[in-house]
Formats: structure tokens, C-alpha cells, sequence
């Protein structure tokens, strides 16, 4: 074996940390936590916007700024909107029927066709607003009830509403058994895609389960029966409903009726969709906790728009452009997805805290989006990056957009959330580095914002229940 010098191996590459002999750069790698921010300073100290490694022959691009992703994925998407080949999560985990980790080919193009008709603005605001509004306002009696339990209701209130649309099914309780099969399947994704050592070294997919060091394969066989359950449990369960003629019309009646063999379409994208509004929501908590001057900036606009004797709807949006511009900043300020890994690693993180675009990127500052003179069109909208690039840009994110919005305004609305000890320091929270970051629990507390708050979310749940009955 004759060493290849460095120069000649990089000659073709972008800028990266130097390569050691054998390993590449195995050890540059980031892990433990907050890798997104070890990418971005790597990128600072390699004095380029796209970041290059090498790890045992496994190569790895890393984009750190908006400029460079929409150059590589929106322009050149053919190339870079695939994925590498995902030992851990599609080989033994049994996600390979998952669109998120489909690589490019027919089987990707038919399962998107079907994910686009089903969330496109249309269909969302025809069909979907009045399952969110229902929930949401669910959701806001139960956190009315018992208002340290917030995470809990959040879930319970993501899972119903996905459940519902996809499904046609009615969650009546946090112990349901499908939301309950959603969070156990989120709770063991916790390593990003090609994070594992098998990623690196594919031929470790072969060692047995009992062999000394292969937990990753005890892990992935917990996994695979939790990725079959999610998979076929509810589809099933729905297939049964339409031979007895009871089931409620939704995407999953619609595709066996017209006799699709997509049975696995929607059930990628409910836990994803489901754990990434539970952690927008979260952050969001946490930022009213941390900026008073904030939220009481937004429920100034609600009392004005809404009045205390309703809540808000959707119709009110137009009316209520700081609360619009605070669903952008809780996108932007704790990116969702901090990492998404194609055959590049876009580090979403980096572009949503670029200081170059964003003045005091880590401060949570719904104004920055208003037009100023020198930006007559103000910061911009962090959705362009936190919903993604070209063809793997979120096909949800309308209705993503949309169940934030109206969440967000009813809490808003309903409650004053704030720090419990009244400082404003900042507490000492961790973001998980998962599939879905979430925040690690952080200190608040909710209580009603005026006396008739408890009566307003009662009697619109009443009303709403009617109206979907």
C-alpha cells in the first residue's frame, strides 16, 4: 500500500479538516451533542461555506450556508437530493419504505406525488383547519386543567391531528395506542442518519446481536418492530373499518380505495410531523418564558384583532402580522431539524443563525422581519431553509405552517407562560440530536391571562366538536 498525500486525496473536494492516515477523518466527526454547532465552527476555521470529510472512504459534504445548499439542492437536485446508502436506519431498522429516507427513483416519486396532493394549501385549508382547530382547542382545555403536564398535551395534541387526517382516527386520550407506537418509535430515533459506527463500516450490519459491542443490533431489532407496527397497525386497522363500512373518509381510505399499494405513505410522515410540531411548540414555550416583552407584544395584537369573547382563527392571520412573524422566529431560533443528511449534511442550524443574515441571530426577535431602510423587504423568511431545498423540500410545510400559527395564537391568547422564578436567565437547556431536536426540560409556568379564559377554550371546544361530528 503506497499513502496517498493529502493534497492529491483533496485535490477535488472542498476545504476540511486535514485527514489522518487510514481513519481519514473519522475523528473530526462531530458527536455527543449540539454537532450542528461544531459543523458550523469547523466551517469558520476551515474558512469555507461547505465543509468536506472523509471518514474510513464514507465522504461527507457539509453546507453551513443558505447560498451553498440552494446552489447544490434546488439547482443541481439530481445530484445532491438522493441519500447515501443508510445501514443503520433503512437497512436494519426497516425505514428503506420511509419517504424521508427513500434515495431518488420511481418508488421516491410516487410516494411524494401522493404526500404533495394530500397537504398541498388547498387541500389543507378545505380539509385539514377544522381538525387542527379541534385539537388545538383540545389541547388548550387540557392544558387549562393541568398546565404542568404542557409536553404531554403537545403530543397528544400533534399525534391526534396527523392520526385524524391520515387516519380518519379520533384520539380521545394520551394512552392512545397509535400515538403511543408514534413516540416509542421517536424516543428510539435518536441518532442522526449515519451517525452509527455501522454507517461507516457497513460490514458490522453482519455481527450477531449477542457479539460484544453490537448493541447498535439489539437496538435495531427493537426498531424494526416498531417500524412494521407504525407501518401496517393503523393502515390495517383502517382496512377493516371499510369492510364494515364505518370508516371516516381520510389519505388512507382515499389510496385503498383507489387501490395504491402505497400502504406506508403517510406513516413516515405522521411521526415526523407529529415530533417536529411537539418540538416547535416546545421552543416556542421556551422563548415566551425567555422574552416577556414578546408575548406580551403578540396578545396586545390578540386582544385588539380577536377581543376576549373568541379565539383566533385562521381568518384573523391577515390581521396579526407579529404573531406571524413570531411563528418564523420560533422556526428560526431552534431550528427543528438542526441536521439533515443527503448525500450532503445541510447544517439548517448554521443558515437560521447566520450572522451575515440575521442581526443577534441567537436572540428571538419576531420584529427582524419588518421591512427597515436598509432592508425594505426586513430579514429573511427562515422557512426558505427549515422546510428544505429542492426535492427534498417538506411537503407538509403548508400545514405545518398552519397548525403552528393557529397553536401558537390560541396559546397565546389563553395564557402568559413565563419563568417560574422570574429571572431572566437563561436555563440550562440541551437540544437531543435526533431525527427531531428537542428541547431537554426547562422550567415554566402557565396559568389563564384573564377570568374568562377557562369558559372562551370550554365553550369552543363544544362548538367545534359540533361542528366536526
Amino acid at each position: 500500500m503506497t499513502p496517498v498525500p493529502d493534497y492529491k486525496v483533496r485535490k477535488h473536494f472542498p476545504p476540511g479538516p486535514r485527514q489522518q492516515p487510514l481513519v481519514g477523518n473519522l475523528k473530526d466527526i462531530p458527536s455527543g451533542g449540539n454537532e450542528w454547532d461544531a459543523y458550523e465552527a469547523l466551517g469558520k476555521k476551515c474558512g469555507s461555506d461547505v465543509v468536506y470529510f472523509n471518514a474510513l472512504g464514507s465522504h461527507l459534504v457539509v453546507l453551513n450556508k443558505f447560498e451553498a445548499a440552494r446552489e447544490l439542492l434546488d439547482k443541481k437536485g439530481s445530484i445532491y437530493s438522493s441519500r447515501p446508502r443508510l445501514v443503520m436506519i433503512n437497512e436494519l431498522w426497516g425505514w428503506d419504505w420511509n419517504l424521508i429516507m427513500m434515495p431518488l427513483g420511481k418508488a421516491f416519486q410516487a410516494y411524494r406525488k401522493v404526500v404533495q396532493q394530500e397537504f398541498q394549501p388547498s387541500v389543507v385549508a378545505e380539509s385539514h383547519r377544522i381538525i387542527m382547530a379541534r385539537e388545538t382547542i383540545a389541547m388548550l382545555g387540557r392544558l387549562m386543567k393541568t398546565p404542568d403536564r404542557l409536553p404531554e398535551h403537545l403530543k397528544q395534541m400533534a399525534g391526534a391531528t396527523i392520526m385524524a387526517i391520515t387516519y380518519g382516527h379520533h384520539v380521545t386520550s394520551a394512552d392512545d395506542e397509535f400515538v403511543a407506537l408514534a413516540e416509542a418509535v421517536r424516543e428510539h430515533a435518536e441518532k442522526t442518519p449515519g451517525s452509527s459506527i455501522v454507517d461507516v463500516i457497513p460490514l458490522l450490519k453482519y455481527l450477531p446481536s449477542w457479539f460484544p459491542g453490537a448493541q447498535f443490533q439489539r437496538d435495531a431489532e427493537i426498531m424494526r418492530r416498531l417500524s412494521l407496527d407504525m407501518r401496517l397497525a393503523p393502515y390495517n386497522a383502517v382496512k377493516k373499518l371499510i369492510d364494515y363500512g364505518t370508516a371516516v373518509p381520510s389519505i388512507i381510505t382515499r389510496l385503498i380505495q383507489s387501490e395504491s399499494p402505497l400502504e406506508g405513505v403517510p406513516a413516515g410522515e405522521f411521526a415526523m410531523n407529529a415530533a417536529g410540531t411537539v418540538s416547535a411548540l416546545l421552543n416556542f414555550a421556551l422563548a415566551m418564558s425567555l422574552y416577556p416583552e414578546v408575548q406580551e407584544r403578540a396578545q396586545q395584537d390578540l386582544d385588539r384583532v380577536v377581543g376576549r369573547d373568541r379565539l383566533p382563527t385562521f381568518e384573523d392571520r391577515q390581521e396579526l402580522p407579529y404573531v406571524s412573524n413570531l411563528v418564523k422566529e420560533t422556526l428560526r431560533w431552534k431550528a427543528v431539524s438542526p441536521l439533515a443528511l443527503l448525500l450532503t449534511a445541510r447544517c439548517n442550524s448554521a443558515m437560521l443563525h447566520d450572522e451575515s443574515v440575521y442581526t443577534s441571530p441567537h436572540e428571538f426577535d419576531p420584529n427582524r422581519y419588518n421591512p427597515t431602510p436598509k432592508r425594505p423587504t426586513g430579514e429573511p423568511d427562515p422557512s426558505r431553509a427549515a422546510f428544505g431545498f429542492g426535492r427534498r423540500i417538506c411537503p407538509g410545510r403548508y400545514f405545518a405552517d398552519d397548525a403552528l400559527f393557529l397553536a401558537i395564537a390560541c396559546m397565546l391568547h389563553v395564557f402568559k407562560i413565563s419563568d417560574p422564578s422570574e429571572s431572566r436567565e437563561r436555563a440550562q437547556v440541551q437540544w437531543s440530536s435526533g431525527l427531531v431536536s428537542v428541547p431537554s426540560p426547562f422550567p415554566y409556568k402557565i396559568i389563564p391571562r384573564f377570568s374568562g379564559a377557562q369558559d372562551l377554550s370550554r365553550v369552543s371546544e363544544r362548538c367545534i366538536m359540533k361542528a366536526t361530528r
